[in-house]
């Protein structure tokens, strides 16, 4: 105790000179919006202590652990409270009254910050009269005029955006338009087929003016637009790739739908203004008056999805607890914050982060913490299942936002540092390949709980020799082939039933146009995939993202008949039978032969020459582009002026790291067959069909650089560790083939990096939907809808 202004003077200066005190530096962080062991902020009871050792802040709670842990026994205790304010405004109404145009309306609040001085262990005696030290007077003013850490952080961060619908930008923005001068009136319009006259649904090509009839679309309630699908019928005749809907024209140039048949989507015309013009319709002139074909989709598709997966129109029973922790959306954040609550139900995460979190944190040095993955990963785990953020006496602080946690996991990421939304099966791979680096050298990897392994058993036809290869694998990837995908009444919605999807999982894919490197008949090859281990808990994805003709990816509308148990043991594989003979380990052609140019470069080179180019250009062109037509064009005439573009091509031995865009359907077929995205693209810039980029997996799958560090493009004069050297890190879990559904993650939009996720987790035998923040027992769970299922295991 400390009765007398000189006694506390006294006290204060001894832990001053016990190594409590340092005064801030010009550029020093102050930290002082968030504990660094756990979300507490200034706003609750007692605020945050501020050491003024190190100028990082605490919760009392954790102010008192950390202070026992380092002796650094002096603080600032910062207290802010939120106080309301009734503004008036220049009409003498209140600021806070609602308007004819309001939604909503928050009062706005100013905060009152209260500072006071508080030594170890003695919390409950505040010193705010410190005058007679001027040392603690000026670093009070410093923390209180100083931008804190936090915000700096953010301020700096690269985050920007929000869940929007992303649209591509045409590649037919500087569409060549005909010079027939014709003018088109502001309204009155009506296709221009003979006996048609529509007045709705009319689009306009942008080449030549033309007005026609798109196709009818249902909408809400069963209802159906009037349409003939006559721009189609134009568009077919013409090859003009680009339309706009009238009725959509406005100064609100975002709202205009423009459409590239061609590009089979929804496209931003850089030049819609430009192009309007030409034929005589000014946008500033012109105001909406129809839908949108997005507005159409919405109402129809998209709002029915979104309700059924957060069960819009419910009313849904909140839960508190813990493990019942709603996570703010901190800008297109809902992939992340889908998987937290889904890794909360694995026992392996729950140890590692929650149950040794303390030790962790306390372990880390404090200047790195803030930028530690695994601190930052157990503030959050910890927090989610401690309870003290879910409590239905206190409404306020019921949800945590983990800010820091996305930022310091994210990394460089060129991806997942964004605020772009992001797919959240790639998202889990990037997380847990992160969780495994992070963890090398601990007694637990949590990740080896979900983690698998599988044989890959490649049969060529001619000489029915094989090859097997292992591989690691902690997503398995359910196919939706058309053959397994049953009609509905609702146009282009399917069903498919797991069981099915499985099966398609594990069948035998043919390779085709693999020649035997045995007998060298190309007699194509099967590959079949199979189970070695079987891991506690195990993630199944739905492919319902494919891509169209044009590269284009585009969502199935597919309703999944769920088994929510599922028996997996016909499926678990083995390696070579006796009764097999092994493919030679080397197969390919003799170091001094040229390689052949592939059949699909070849015919894409014709298509080129067909235009007027010469043989070795297109050859070259077609190379470079992995067969795709589309791509050689461009790429052409982008390399058109190079010396050596007329040189006989000779087809590269070594790795052709300058090839051009991967074709995501030619990815698509090797994902098919066991392979991850990552292993599936590098081996097509590695060589240019299907076929070879197979068997060149299967003699290269050792030399693939992880997939973290070839997305963030980090290097090191360290030689990147190869998959196998990787999984010999790691241990993998094997046992029953029984597994019981736990979880779901479910996706609302077109497009896996648009739109916005959820998840709903099967807890204490009750399904809980968790919608970012919100948090309430689910009573219809869309099961059916599913993007990412997590199972476990089942004795």
């Amino acid at each position: 105790m400390f009765p007398g202004v000189m006694d506390v003077d006294a006290a204060i200066r001894t832990a001053m000179e016990s190594g409590g005190f340092s005064v801030p530096a010009p550029n020093q962080k102050i930290f002082k919006e968030q504990c660094a062991f756990c979300f507490k902020d200034p706003h609750g009871p007692d605020g945050l202590y501020i050491n003024l050792r190190n100028y990082h802040a605490f919760c009392k709670q954790h102010a008192v652990i950390y202070a026992n842990h380092t002796n650094y026994n002096l603080w600032v205790q910062f207290e802010s409270t939120k106080v309301a304010v009734d503004e008036q405004r220049s009409d003498g109404e209140p600021t806070t009254k609602m308007t004819k145009l309001t939604i909503d309306a928050e009062p706005k609040y100013e905060f009152e910050d209260k500072y006071s001085v508080v030594i170890h262990p003695e919390y409950d005696n505040k010193f705010s009269n410190v005058q007679g030290i001027p040392e603690i007077v000026d670093t009070i003013k410093t923390i209180n005029e100083s931008t804190s850490a936090e915000r700096l952080a953010l301020l700096t961060s690269t985050n920007n955006g929000w869940d929007n619908e992303i649209k591509l930008i045409t590649r037919h923005a500087n569409l060549e338009q005909s010079d027939e001068g014709k003018v088109l009136a502001l309204s009155g319009w009506n296709c221009e087929v003979e006996d048609c006259g529509l007045s709705e649904n009319l689009w306009l090509n942008l080449t030549d003016g033309a007005i026609r009839c798109g196709r009818s679309q249902f909408l809400a309630n069963g209802e159906k637009t009037r349409g003939n699908g006559h721009m189609q019928d134009y568009y077919n005749a013409t090859r003009f790739p680009l339309v706009v809907k009238l009725g959509t024209i406005s100064s609100n140039l975002e709202s205009i739908d423009v459409f590239s048949y061609e590009e089979d989507d929804a496209v931003i015309d850089p030049n819609i203004v430009k192009h309007l013009m030409h034929f005589g319709l000014d946008p500033e002139k012109m105001e909406k008056t129809a839908k949108s074909t997005l507005e159409m989709e919405l109402d129809m598709n998209e709002k029915w999805e979104w309700a059924r997966c957060t069960e819009d129109g419910a009313m849904l029973e909140p839960i508190f607890g813990p493990g019942y922790t709603g996570l703010i959306n901190t800008g297109s954040s809902c992939y992340m914050n889908s998987v937290l609550q889904a890794l909360i139900q694995v026992d392996s995460f729950r140890k590692r982060y929650s149950d040794q979190a303390l030790q962790t944190m306390l372990k880390c040095p404090i200047e790195m913490l803030h930028n530690d993955f695994n601190a930052q990963f157990a503030k959050v785990i910890h927090a989610m299942l401690s309870g003290d953020y879910s409590s239905e006496a206190d409404p306020t602080h019921n949800h945590i936002k983990p800010l820091q946690f996305k930022r310091v996991a994210a990394g460089s990421h060129p991806e997942f540092s964004t605020a772009k939304q992001q797919d959240v099966e790639e998202y889990i791979r990037f997380l847990f390949e992160n969780v495994s680096k992070q963890n090398q050298n601990e007694d637990i990897d949590p990740t080896n709980s979900l983690r698998f392994q599988t044989w890959n058993r490649f049969e060529d036809n001619a000489s029915g020799k094989v090859r097997y290869t292992e591989q690691e694998e902690i997503i398995l990837r359910l196919p939706l082939p058309e053959g397994i995908m049953k009609p509905t009444e609702k146009e282009n919605h399917f069903t498919v039933d797991m069981t099915d999807a499985v099966q398609a999982c594990f069948s035998k894919q043919f390779v085709e146009g693999y020649k035997s490197p045995i007998t060298g008949e190309p007699k194509g090859a099967n590959n079949t995939l199979s189970m070695k281990t079987f891991p506690d808990y195990l993630i199944l994805q739905a492919s319902k993202f494919a891509y169209t003709m044009e590269g284009v990816q585009k969502k199935l509308d597919v309703e999944m008949e769920v088994s929510e148990t599922l028996d997996l043991s016909a499926f678990r594989g083995h390696g070579k039978r006796e009764d097999e003979e092994l493919l030679p380990k080397d197969s390919a052609p003799p170091a001094d032969a040229p390689p052949e140019i592939p059949a699909n470069v070849r015919a894409v080179a014709g298509d080129l020459m067909i235009m007027g180019f010469q043989e070795n250009q297109s050859i070259r062109a077609a190379y470079f582009s992995n067969g795709n037509a589309e791509v050689a064009t461009n790429w052409l005439m982008e390399h058109l002026e190079e010396p050596d573009i007329d040189a006989p091509f000779v087809m590269p031995t070594g790795t052709p790291s300058a090839r051009g865009e991967i074709d995501p359907n030619l990815v698509d077929s090797i994902v098919e067959m066991g392979f991850s995205r990552h292993q599936a693209t590098y081996a097509l810039k590695q060589v240019p069909t299907v076929a070879e980029a197979v068997e060149w997996l299967f003699t290269n799958l050792d030399s693939i650089p992880e997939e973290s560090a070839a997305a963030t493009g980090t290097s090191s004069d360290a030689p990147e560790a190869s998959v196998t050297e990787s999984a010999s890190k790691k241990s993998f879990t094997d046992g029953s083939e029984k597994y019981q559904l736990i979880g779901i993650i479910t996706h609302m939009g077109s497009r896996p990096d648009s739109g916005h996720y959820v998840a709903h987790m099967l807890k204490d035998g009750k399904w809980v939907l968790f919608n970012d923040e919100k948090v309430a027992l689910s009573q219809d769970p869309p099961i059916k809808l599913a993007y990412i299922y997590l199972y476990k295991r089942v004795d």
